[in-house]
């Protein structure tokens, strides 16, 4: 179905400040939340309007939360009123149904003509069947300049050299986050986490770059393996600057102490590729959470209450789900679109640089969160607490359980391994320690089993935290 065009394409990405790509002069908290919400608004109504002539899927939905006219939503409150319109659940659903009756797989809320769709990224799709992020020319040229922002604050230049270990294949980081290096002007060595660490390890001592892009279980991958393979440590491949996504721990002091120690490299975590999203941290010694890039683009940080739904407010220190919007997204656009990530915000000036603007850590994902007697703990957390213990475990842990989350019966079963030259006479006051640790900070005590170093399995890609008995242990 053919749909009129947004506004002007990439408006405010030429600021030169990316922390406040709208330029807004008041350094107070509040006050500033306020000033991008009527940013917001002036966007969104544009987009809903737009949205409104998808009769396939945003205009039932819109009729269906009570709406008559786009013009019901007159201030940012009536927008954030909205229920959620799609989840993954519902956005494969879509994707069956526009295959079905159309013969593509790009959903019933594509929203230009399916030869418009010209560029494609995925999920890896638990249930065998990707979800699709579908790019227009236009989505693809402003999402190349806004992970070019992510680029140039990482201190990534044109003409750098810069080494891709993330998984290759559509996903958002993979292909995606290639041609945006491309476009930006850096020179990415794009051979990808398939390719296994002594392949990485002798491409990057063979082409010298100075940025890594990498999972956090890739990097601690590439500086175990390291002396094995190549003969000499990390730290002597001149890699200055090392960005993580898709996993947690690009945030824990620990993951980052040890990179700064081994590759004597700066640290950023950072997410970004989808519907205009583009987020990274300081590279300090301390984690305050991921400097939001992308105001001008997308509401990414749209809180609400994970239980009730009901809209939380945007303000220092406010944890919630958040629902990510597209402000002027032209292709299968996220509308209110329930991420499942639980989020914090910090809005202020950055303890660790110094800048102003707004900030965010990812807690955990609604569906990971754990229900102990009462106690909810996500596995970030917990993980968090376990690299404490650094350098006595290699880093490597699972949780347990022995059906799906959130209930858990405890005690809550850990598997920590330990690092090579623990002494396993040393392992159960390891283990006491390891329980005693996080009693102390998130209140229940689990049961702690410290293995052998290599006993857990390694990947490149993305670790999943936890075990369910019945189910084959991986790391995907």
């Amino acid at each position: 179905m053919k749909i009129d065009e947004l506004s002007s394409p990439g408006a405010g990405l030429a600021h030169p400040n990316p922390h406040n790509p709208l330029g807004i002069t008041t350094r107070d908290p509040a006050e500033y939340q306020a000033a991008l919400g009527v940013h917001r608004l002036e966007k969104l109504k544009r987009q809903i309007r737009y949205l409104w002539r998808n009769e396939d899927y945003f205009r039932p939905r819109f009729l269906a939360a009570g709406l008559s006219s786009p013009d019901d939503i007159r201030t940012l409150d009536d927008f954030r009123r909205l229920p959620a319109f799609m989840d993954k659940a519902s956005h494969r659903q879509s994707q069956e149904e526009s295959l079905e009756r159309y013969n593509h797989p790009f959903g019933l809320h594509l929203t230009v003509p399916v030869e418009q769709a010209i560029h494609l990224a995925a999920t890896s799709g638990t249930t065998g069947r990707p979800t699709f992020y579908v790019f227009s020319r236009r989505d693809l040229d402003t999402s190349h300049r806004v992970l070019g922002r992510l680029f140039a604050q990482a201190g990534i230049r044109p003409g750098d050299t810069t080494f891709h270990a993330f998984g290759l294949s559509l996903w958002l980081a993979g292909v995606t986050w290639v041609q945006a290096l491309e476009h930006y002007g850096a020179r990415p060595v794009a051979l990808g986490a398939e390719a296994g660490v002594p392949k990485i390890l002798r491409y990057i001592e063979f082409t010298r770059p100075t940025a890594l892009f990498a999972t956090p279980s890739m990097v601690n991958q590439l500086i175990e393996r390291a002396p094995g393979e190549i003969g000499r440590p990390v730290g002597d491949l001149g890699i200055r600057r090392i960005l993580c996504a898709g996993e947690p721990g690009a945030g824990l002091p620990a993951f980052r102490a040890k990179v700064r120690e081994a590759f004597g490299a700066e640290v950023f975590d950072c997410m970004g590729g989808a519907w205009h999203n583009a987020a990274l941290s300081c590279a300090g010694a301390d984690y305050h959470g991921m400097h939001y890039l992308t105001d001008d683009t997308c509401f990414r940080y749209d809180l609400v209450d994970p239980v009730t739904k009901a809209p939380i407010e945007l303000t220092d220190g406010a944890v919630g789900e958040a629902l990510h919007t597209g402000l002027e997204y032209e292709a299968a656009p996220a509308f209110r679109y329930a991420t499942g990530d639980i989020l914090k915000i910090h809005v202020g000036h950055c303890p660790g640089c110094g800048v102003f603007g707004t900030r965010m850590e990812v807690v955990g994902r609604v569906d990971d969160m754990l229900a102990i007697k009462g106690v909810k703990v996500y596995p970030a957390a917990i993980q968090s607490v376990v690299l404490q213990f650094q350098p006595r475990i290699s880093g490597e842990m699972r949780i347990r359980l022995d059906a799906p989350p959130p209930k858990v019966e405890p005690p809550l079963r850990l598997a920590v391994e330990a690092a090579a030259d623990l002494a396993s006479d040393d392992w159960p006051a390891l283990a006491r320690a390891i329980e005693q640790r996080i009693r102390e900070l998130l209140t229940f005590r689990p049961e702690v089993t410290i293995l052998p170093f290599g006993s857990l399995p390694r990947s490149g890609k993305k670790t999943k935290l936890i075990e369910i008995a019945g189910e084959t242990p991986a790391a995907h």
